[in-house]
């Protein structure tokens, strides 16, 4: 018998996920990329959903730590399943571990997906946001606070991107912004093809049912049963 599968996704991953058709035969709920920049919201929004799915025989999550939000969450009868990364970025480079390698070749650079300039609030998006409420001056002062010592914008090309230099396009137009130099990379989706098929692999972590994610969990990858 076919397992009964939730899966809460990130709207980061929602583009690879049905263009590679991973959702067959799951109840999807794919979450607006503002919880980004409220961990707290959306580690209530995922208890709450998570809530609610008690009558599945598997809940697959997309997220990964993502600013710990996923630390504390409990689903009292049905275990979870989601990928051992510190968020999107490593999930579409296929795990931690090249995440990581890259980081310490250049740290200094910016990454974006499809999904996160589909859904996600760009810096030059944020820029414009800063200069509409404050004004030209203050808006620069803002955003070279926060984005001043990148030199770097990556694209990571992904499966199934369908307007690849409309994509490209707008990595320009932030990096010229900007003054970054611009590059590409392949992605790895085979971390979250495994995820989405319930596979226990190294680089994702199985949660039984009734316990709680702890930070041991979340920075030990998988746990065996």
């Amino acid at each position: 018998m076919d397992k009964a599968i939730k899966l809460i996704g990130c709207q980061s991953t929602m583009n690879e996920i049905h263009a590679q058709g991973l959702n067959q035969g799951m109840d999807c709920e794919f979450l607006d990329y503002s919880f980004h920049a409220r961990p707290d919201k959306l580690h209530t929004k995922l208890q709450e959903i998570i809530n609610e799915s008690q009558d599945y025989d598997l809940i697959i999550l997309t997220y990964g730590r993502c600013s710990n939000s996923m630390l504390g969450l409990l689903s009292p009868r049905v275990p979870l399943l989601f990928p051992a990364t510190h968020d999107c970025i490593g999930l579409m480079l296929g795990s931690t571990t090249r995440h990581m390698e890259l980081f310490k070749e250049n740290s200094l650079t910016y990454y974006f997906s499809q999904g996160w300039l589909d859904y996600g609030r760009t810096p030059l998006a944020e820029y414009f946001e800063y200069e509409a409420r404050y004004g030209e001056k203050k808006a620069r002062k803002l955003i070279n606070t926060l984005y001043g010592s990148y030199k770097k914008a990556i694209f990571i090309i992904t499966p199934g991107i369908k307007d690849l230099e409309g994509y490209r396009q707008k990595v320009r137009e932030i990096a010229d912004f900007f003054d970054w130099e611009v590059g590409e990379i392949e992605g790895d989706i085979s971390l979250l093809t495994s995820v989405m098929k319930g596979i226990k692999a190294p680089e994702s972590i199985y949660v039984d049912a009734g316990q709680v994610i702890t930070l041991k969990m979340l920075k030990g990858g998988q746990r065996e049963k």
